[in-house]
C-alpha cells in the first residue's frame, strides 16, 4: 500500500535512469515515516506503525545489509527476548523441541543429489508424511495454549531468516531451565557461520523450514514451482532448490502483528505483499544498479555511438575495450573520465593486452559482464526505477516503457527474430538480456506469493487484541 501511494506520487516525473550512490531503504523509511504519521487515528495507522516499528528501517546500515540480515526484525526481537523471561522460557524449551523432534538436515547421504535445505520438492504432509502440514504452527499452539498470535510470534522469532536471525538472551529464563535439568548443550548449538554467536535457532538445513509447516495452503502453488524451475534452474530437479520458506513464516508474523494492532486483516495482507515487492526491488537493484550505470555511460560515448554500421554496441564495447588494453591507453586515473578504461578495470583483467594469453582472458571476462550490464541496462529504460524527483526508488516491475510483456516473451523464446531491445544491440543479445528479465520477474513472483501465503494463513487465525496489549505479553498469562 505504502508503495503504491508513493508511486502514484511520481509516475508523472520525468523517468531517469539508475545513478550510484542509491539508497533505497532511507528514501523508503522517509516516505513511509510521512504517510503513516499523516494517517487519522485508526486501526489502519495503528498497523502501520506497528510494521514501521517491527521493520525499523533505520537499523540498516545501507541497501546491501538487506541481503545479509533482517537487522529491524532481529533488534525487535531481541527486545521482547531480554525484557520477557516469560516469553524467553517459552522459546527456549520450544526451540529444543523442535531440535530434538525434527531433522537438522535434510541430506542425510552426501551422494545424494538434493540440497541439504528443505527444498521446491519437499512438502509436509506429501513428500514428507512423518510431518503432517500445519505441524509446526500446531505444535507452537502448544506452547501458547491455543494462542495463536503468541504461536506465531514464537515461530518469527527465528523464522523470519534461515540465517542471522539475532542473537537472543535472557539469563532469567536460562537460569530457570538450567536448573530444571536441561544442559547449555540442550538449549543452544554452534551455528555454522564463522564469527556469530551461539544460538537456540535451527539449523538452515532444518525440517523447521520446510513448506506447509504452516498449513497446506500456507505454500506456493506447484504451477509457480514449475515455472520457477523452468526458468530459473533448467535441467535441475525440485529437491535440488532451495525452497526459501523462511519467507512464508516471517510474512505470517508481520502481519499477525498489523492484524493484533488493529488492523483490517485484508488490508494487512496487501501491505504485507507491497512490502515483499519493496525487499525484492532492492535486493534487485543491489545487483543491477553498477551494471546499468555502465551501460548508460557506454552508451553516450561518442567513439561507440559512431561505430561502423556493421557493429553492434556490445561489438563495439568489447573491441574498443580491447584496443585500450592492446595499446596501454588506461591508468587508474583515467578511469575516472573514460568509461572503457573504467569498464577493463572493472571486469579485473588489467590494463596491459598486449599478451595474447591476457586479451583472450580479458575478452572472457568482458562478455560476461555484458551478460549482465545489457539486461541491466534495458530493464532500467523499460521499468520504474532510478532517481525520480529527487528520491531513489527501488527495481519495480512496472514497465512505463518498452513492448508488451507477450512480445518480450515471444522474441526471448525465439518465436519471433524480431530485435524489440534497441540500443545498438544484436538479436541474440537482445534474446539473452530478455531471458535474463525473465528470471528476475520469477523472483519476484516467488518472493510475493511466498508473503502472501504467510499474509492469508496469518489473516485467517490471528485476532486483533485491545488497545496497548501484544502477543508477546500472553506468554506470562
Amino acid at each position: 500500500m505504502l508503495l503504491g501511494l508513493f508511486t502514484n506520487v511520481v509516475l508523472a516525473q520525468d523517468h531517469v535512469p539508475l545513478h550510484d550512490g542509491n539508497q533505497k531503504i532511507s528514501s523508503a523509511d522517509r516516505i513511509a515515516y510521512i504517510l503513516i504519521n499523516s494517517l487519522p487515528d485508526s486501526g489502519v495507522k495503528k498497523g502501520l506503525q506497528r510494521y514501521y516499528e517491527i521493520l525499523n528501517p533505520r537499523a540498516y546500515e545501507g541497501d546491501a545489509e538487506v541481503a545479509y540480515n533482517n537487522t529491524g526484525l532481529s533488534l525487535y526481537f531481541d527486545q521482547q527476548f531480554r525484557h520477557n523471561a516469560c516469553f524467553a522460557d517459552k522459546a527456549l524449551r520450544f526451540y529444543h523441541n523442535i531440535k530434538t523432534t525434527t531433522k537438522s538436515t535434510q541430506k542425510t547421504n552426501p551422494e545424494d543429489l538434493r540440497h541439504s535445505r528443505t527444498s521446491l520438492g519437499d512438502t509436509a504432509g506429501s513428500s514428507r508424511p512423518d510431518l503432517p502440514a500445519g505441524w509446526l504452527f500446531q505444535k507452537a499452539l502448544t506452547f501458547t495454549k491455543g494462542n495463536a498470535n503468541a504461536a506465531l510470534s514464537l515461530i518469527g522469532l527465528c523464522g523470519h531468516d534461515d540465517i542471522r536471525q539475532g542473537s537472543y538472551f535472557n539469563e532469567e529464563a536460562e537460569d530457570k531451565l538450567l536448573k530444571e535439568g536441561f544442559t547449555y548443550d540442550d538449549l543452544y548449538r554452534i551455528p555454522e557461520v564463522a564469527g556469530e554467536e551461539e544460538t537456540f535457532c535451527p539449523t538452515r538445513e532444518a525440517d523447521f523450514y520446510i513448506a506447509r509447516s504452516l498449513a497446506k495452503k500456507a505454500d506456493i502453488s506447484d504451477s509457480l514451482k514449475k515455472r520457477i524451475l523452468e526458468v530459473q534452474y533448467p535441467g535441475k530437479k525440485a529437491v535440488q532448490i532451495a525452497s526459501k520458506n523462511y519467507h512464508v513464516l516471517g510474512a505470517a508474523f508481520m502481519t499477525c502483528q498489523m492484524i493484533e494492532a488493529g488492523m483490517n486483516p485484508y488490508l494487512a495482507i496487501q501491505v504485507e505483499t507491497t512490502a515483499a515487492n519493496l525487499y525484492r526491488g532492492i535486493r534487485l537493484c543491489q545487483n543491477i544498479e553498477e551494471p546499468a550505470r555502465m551501460f548508460w555511460k557506454l552508451q553516450k560515448m561518442p567513439e561507440i555511438l559512431r561505430r561502423p554500421f556493421a557493429y553492434t554496441f556490445e561489438e563495439a564495447v568489447v573491441r574498443k575495450t580491447l584496443d585500450r588494453g592492446l595499446n596501454k591507453e588506461c591508468t587508474m586515473k583515467k578511469i575516472e573520465t573514460d568509461p572503457l578504461c573504467e569498464l577493463l578495470y572493472k571486469v579485473g583483467s588489467g590494463f596491459d593486452l598486449t599478451s595474447p594469453r591476457a586479451q583472450e582472458r580479458a575478452k572472457a571476462a568482458l562478455e560476461k559482464y555484458l551478460d549482465m550490464m545489457i539486461p541491466s541496462g534495458v530493464y532500467t529504460s523499460w521499468n520504474i526505477t532510478g532517481q525520480i524527483a529527487g528520491i531513489s526508488i527501488p527495481c519495480t516491475r512496472d514497465q512505463l516503457f518498452g513492448p508488451h510483456p507477450f512480445m518480450k516473451w515471444l522474441v526471448s523464446q525465439a518465436h519471433l527474430p524480431l530485435n524489440i531491445c534497441g540500443k545498438g544491440l544484436s538479436l541474440e543479445s537482445c534474446r539473452k538480456a530478455l531471458n535474463t528479465l525473465r528470471t528476475w520477474e520469477v523472483d519476484f513472483d516467488w518472493t510475493v506469493s511466498q508473503h502472501l501465503a504467510g499474509a492469508q494463513f496469518a489473516a485467517r487465525v490471528c485476532k486483533p487484541l485491545p488497545e496497548g496489549q501484544t502477543s508477546f505479553q500472553a506468554f506470562c498469562n
